[in-house]
Order: structure tokens, then C-alpha cells, then sequence
């Protein structure tokens, strides 16, 4: 029987484990309101410098001068290529070094010049609008 009972045991910490194991990661990827205010957007125009086509998720790196004249370097997060081709019809040459966009997102909590993109702006026309921004 204590044989029996350790086998029972053990199967349920193993279980118990391997659920903790799925969704803790789970939980920290799809954890967008732990790193951005989706109480505000920032709005920010500049140059893309580098457009990076990837899963999970796209990222959008463009260069902004600040109201000092600054360059400030941004990356933007947004959905991932599946999304974006199935939803907007983008490529991976949708946004290319040397565009001038204008982009609308989600800031991040801790300051520092990141966001979840909502939206973006090139040549005054709108390409990508997340209605909100928030992730698929």
C-alpha cells in the first residue's frame, strides 16, 4: 500500500510540475501589460533602420530626433509574421531601412523608448492599425 501511495505521489508532483512548466513561460510571453502602459500611446515619427521578420513576434527599430535634436533609437513589438500577412497582406519587405513612418504605440512602463505597435503611418498612408494594439 505506502508503495502504491508513493507512486500516486509521485505522478501528481510530476504533473503538477509539468503544468507549471507550460504556463509560467506562457504566462510571461503574453504578459504585454507587465511591461507597457496600455493606459496611453506615444506617437513618434522617424526613419525604419531595421525591420526584423521573425516568430513569435515582428520587431520595427526606427530612429527619431527628440525635441533636443537627439537621435533616439526605438523598437517597436508587434504581431507575429502569420498574423501580419493573413491580416494586413504585409511581406517582409513591407518596411524597408529609409522609410519615414509614423508610429503609434503602446509606451513602456519602465521609460525607455519601446512599445507595442498600434499603428503605423509611411508616405501618409496607414499600413498596419491594430485597432488598439493589442496582440493576437
Amino acid at each position: 500500500m505506502e508503495k502504491n501511495m508513493k507512486k500516486h505521489t509521485w505522478v501528481l508532483l510530476s504533473t503538477i510540475l509539468a503544468v507549471f512548466m507550460v504556463t509560467v513561460p506562457m504566462l510571461a510571453h503574453h504578459g504585454t501589460n507587465i511591461s507597457y502602459d496600455h493606459s496611453k500611446t506615444v506617437t513618434v515619427t522617424g526613419t525604419i533602420t531595421e525591420f526584423v521578420w521573425q516568430n513569435p513576434h515582428t520587431q520595427v527599430y526606427f530612429d527619431v530626433k527628440d525635441e533636443k535634436g537627439n537621435l533616439v533609437h526605438w523598437a517597436g513589438e508587434m504581431n507575429s509574421p502569420g498574423v501580419l500577412v493573413r491580416q494586413e497582406g504585409w511581406t517582409r519587405k513591407t518596411l524597408k531601412p529609409g522609410d519615414q513612418v509614423t508610429v503609434t504605440m503602446f509606451p513602456s512602463k519602465a521609460g525607455t523608448p519601446v512599445g507595442v505597435v498600434n499603428k503605423i503611418l509611411a508616405n501618409g498612408k496607414v499600413i498596419l492599425d491594430n485597432r488598439g494594439g493589442q496582440q493576437q
